[in-house]
């Protein structure tokens, strides 16, 4: 019987690359999804992804939600081109109690986020947090990647603001400054360059019938062809050797994000960072059943 890595996701639905990670991670034959939270957590994203898991037959899943401000929609009219008609849902508990019920089940259970680091600060503020992180969000710059593999747009830069960390940054400062044995960030540099089309999905289609996740993922391709940043953070957290990794202390500095290299001895816990994917190809391939 084959090795699955127990994950929790942490997600929201401002952007379908979420929720495109969702139908793979659920149905991915070296993942065991244990529990899903989302951010804020409203009650027509909890219907949306219940929806999700009821096609793909993982209705067992558990969902956390964290606490929304206001009842404003949170999910566009994508999401029903996608899966057609959902209700509205009730979470089965809050974000920070799901989260510490999946870590009492599988204490080795990696983190995936994909959203502002609200929900995992709450778990953390319990006394509680994974040994093992994947954060989507982060930037290398100038300092980190060489010349040769950066992106023209960001070319200069050792700063830049990315939308994750930003939408809670006193979380994301905490969180990144924590001990643990393993934390890693999908920066901004490589998500951007990570663009899946609609001819990459000829290398997954004969794969489809055999995974309801990836069929799923693949009729959103047809809707819509874009970067695939929470994808590509769950694929290098099912195989990290997919992308090449620096030791960075990642720092904020008005209101943008850059990485430092590590000083030795200097006392401040380290992170791993992407400073680029050789192949993609051979990274949409870790999708495959």
């Amino acid at each position: 019987m084959q090795f699955k890595i127990p994950f929790h996701f942490d997600m929201e639905t401002a952007d379908p690359d979420d929720s495109m990670t969702l139908a793979i991670l659920a149905t991915h034959p070296k993942v065991h999804l244990a529990s899903v939270s989302i951010h804020p957590g409203g009650k027509d994203q909890i219907g949306f992804v219940r929806r999700v898991l009821q096609i793909l037959d993982r209705e067992d899943v558990r969902i956390g939600a964290g606490t929304p401000k206001s009842s404003a929609s949170r999910v566009s009219g994508f999401y029903r081109s996608w899966v057609g008609k959902f209700e509205d849902s009730e979470a089965d508990d809050t974000a920070a109690n799901i989260m510490t019920e999946t870590l009492r089940q599988f204490p080795d259970c990696t983190l995936l986020t994909g959203a502002a680091l609200t929900n995992p600060h709450a778990l953390w503020q319990t006394g509680v947090f994974f040994d093992r992180w994947f954060c989507q969000g982060g930037f290398a710059g100038d300092n980190i990647v060489p010349k040769e593999n950066r992106l023209e747009k960001f070319d200069g830069k050792l700063t830049c603001a990315t939308f994750n960390l930003n939408g809670n940054p006193l979380a994301a400062e905490k969180l990144l400054s924590i001990p643990m044995t393993e934390r890693r960030l999908i920066s901004k540099n490589v998500c951007h360059a990570a663009v899946f089309t609609k001819k990459d999905t000829e290398m997954l289609i004969p794969f489809q019938n055999d995974n309801k996740g990836l069929k799923l993922f693949l009729k959103a391709v047809e809707l819509k062809e874009k970067a695939l940043h929470d994808t590509v953070a769950a694929l290098l957290a099912i195989d990290p050797s997919k992308a090449v990794w620096a030791e960075v202390i990642p720092y904020r500095q008005r209101g943008e994000w850059g990485s430092k290299e590590v000083q030795e001895n200097s006392g401040q816990n380290s992170s791993l960072i992407t400073t680029h994917i050789p192949d993609l190809k051979d990274l949409w391939m870790v999708i495959t059943p």
